[in-house]
């Protein structure tokens, strides 16, 4: 059992949470927080077979309530900014019967909570007014603990039930693999409605008898003065949050005497080995890439500290941290190392399934032994360390020739003028699927499509590289600063929309005729690279106008697929057109 559910409390003057003031929560003071937080729910009548919606603002009173509140039934934090509709659509899939709010909830809030017609509760934690009677019973470790979704990019979303002993085993697995002390203090990056902010910033640090800063946002400006004033020892996060924060601290130009940071940590998305070393050589640390899921309460896989397990590789998220791992392949066959399959787990912090009748999750593999499926493919080296090649549903199938989208990211961003790149599928008639990406340029820095394609030509097999790449202002993210990959040739379809243009000069006619012969096209369609409408800014990198190619982009070389999915050479015309 946690400590903070427990009495009396060990070292009751150490700090446990921080606000972004400076303020301290001793660790006495969150366990009464939290007791008093449990007895006022368990005053309402709320029991472990309750389910509560948690909406409220970050900092340290969102995460002692998310504690209080697990102590009393299953809670499913939610993100506060959501409208109406998405806020009751998630509340009627959880099946939630009490709404837990802040002193200021939004108007949404209330509203989806009385069509549904759901009981509103508040209470501050810290105003610790006596709830009168004796505690109730605390939870048992096969009692839910916390209820959460998948993403639902290309499906309904699923909910993850996830016990007490689930969290306590994934908190402790973090706590061990990155020798977690009571000296450290973590700067919860992450937002408390995502699992990877609840365990890796939260439970973990405060389970091992170290600390927890809570700001209210993440913005990277915030996060860069909390680093030099709140002096936190590690910082967990993903990608795109640790690349805003890289940013921002080489313009405060904090460099690696003006923090205490022994090493930063990435997971939910793909680390950019680019990335990695820039962070490492910027803030002078090791960084830590990791491999988690909401259905293992995270952590699954981790690259260790510097002199601890296998010697971290480029490309590889480590050797299992926790669960059992393995690559299953077809008929879900077990398979040796260094053969590809899809990545399963087992252990205790591994969900006992989705809560849905049609589907838990688990497969009995061949050999008799019970596995939950990733949905990631993979493959494990010689040393135990897990390589990701990619999200299954992710694969692009590009007439016949399957590209992992992750690969031809990292290409992109070798370029130096990349910042940002995200490589999707979009669909074509003849080929099934056709590849595009998304591109963010450094700031100051121009690029013309046909140069970066050049790049890609230069660093990916021919049928990686992208047919159309569209320069923006921003890729899209979700709430927890994931990239999204999924559903973006839709949330793109005006920019990669393009009208006819002709082909120009004899050898550009004679060119789009044979493409169109191959092709099977009645007549060759033109490729424009800046369509003027867009649902996300467009940034224009050779000043070219919305709705204008720049000359060497309209006779962009693009790789040409034959109906059987063959690459024939190079054409002026890009599949997409």
């Amino acid at each position: 059992m946690c400590w903070w559910l427990k009495s009396p409390v060990s070292r009751p003057e150490a700090p446990a949470l921080l606000a972004a003031d400076g303020g301290v929560i001793t660790r006495q003071h969150l366990a009464e927080a939290v007791a008093a937080y449990q007895a006022f729910l368990q005053s309402q009548a709320i029991g472990h077979q309750h389910r509560l919606a948690l909406l409220m603002d970050p900092g340290t009173t969102m995460a002692t309530s998310l504690l209080g509140a697990m102590a009393a039934a299953a809670v499913a934090p939610m993100l506060p900014s959501s409208p109406v509709g998405v806020l009751m659509d998630d509340l009627q899939r959880l099946r939630i019967t009490q709404v837990l709010v802040d002193a200021k909830p939004a108007t949404p809030i209330l509203e989806a909570a009385a069509q549904l017609k759901l009981p509103v509760l508040s209470f501050d934690p810290f105003g610790l007014p006596d709830p009168g009677g004796s505690p109730g019973p605390l939870p048992q470790p096969s009692d839910l603990a916390l209820l959460l979704q998948t993403s639902g990019t290309t499906s309904r979303p699923k909910v993850v039930p996830l016990s007490h002993a689930n969290l306590l085993a994934s908190a402790r697995h973090i706590a061990s693999t990155l020798a977690l002390t009571p000296a450290d203090r973590s700067l919860a990056a992450m937002p408390l409605f995502h699992i990877h902010g609840i365990i890796a910033s939260l439970l973990a640090p405060l389970l091992a008898g170290g600390s927890v800063i809570c700001g209210e946002n993440n913005h990277p400006d915030r996060l860069v003065a909390w680093i030099g004033g709140l002096q936190p020892t590690w910082i967990s996060a993903v990608p795109t949050l640790l690349q805003a924060l890289l940013r921002a601290s080489e313009r405060q130009s904090m460099g690696g005497s003006s923090h205490r940071l022994r090493f930063l940590r990435s997971s939910s998305a793909p680390l950019p080995p680019v990335l990695q070393q820039r962070l490492e050589e910027h803030f002078g640390v090791p960084v830590l890439e990791a491999y988690g899921m909401t259905e293992a309460a995270h952590q699954i896989c981790s690259n260790r500290l510097p002199g601890d397990g296998p010697t971290p590789l480029p490309g590889s998220v480590g050797p299992a941290a926790g669960p059992e791992v393995v690559v299953l392949g077809p008929e879900h066959r077990p398979l040796p190392r260094g053969e590809s399959g899809e990545v399963a787990i087992r252990g205790p912090n591994v969900t006992a399934g989705y809560e849905a009748a049609d589907l838990s999750g688990w497969v009995t593999a061949t050999n008799g032994e019970s596995w939950f499926l990733t949905g990631d493919e993979g493959y494990l080296d010689q040393e135990g360390r897990l390589f990701l090649t990619g999200r299954l549903k992710e694969m692009i199938n590009r007439g016949g020739e399957k590209v992992i989208p992750r690969r031809v990211d990292e290409a992109l961003l070798l370029h130096p003028a990349v910042d940002q790149a995200l490589a999707f599928a979009v669909p074509h008639p003849t080929l099934g699927e056709d590849l595009a990406a998304a591109v963010v340029l450094r700031a100051g820095l121009s690029l013309e499509e046909q140069e970066l394609r050049q790049h890609a030509f230069s660093a990916l097999a021919p049928h990686e590289v992208p047919s159309r790449i569209l320069f923006l202002q921003e890729l899209p993210r979700g709430a927890t600063g994931k990239l999204q990959r999924i559903g973006l040739a839709e949330q793109l379809a005006d920019a990669l929309r393009s009208p006819d243009e002709p082909a120009v000069g004899e050898l550009e006619e004679l060119v789009a005729a044979v493409i169109a012969d191959v092709l099977d096209l009645n007549s060759p369609a033109g490729c424009q690279l800046l369509p003027a409408r867009c649902r996300f800014p467009l940034r224009h990198p050779g000043g070219h106008p919305p709705g204008r190619a720049s000359e060497s982009g309209s006779s962009a070389l693009a790789a040409v697929h034959c109906s059987n999915g063959a690459h024939t050479g190079r054409a002026t015309r890009s599949p997409l057109g």
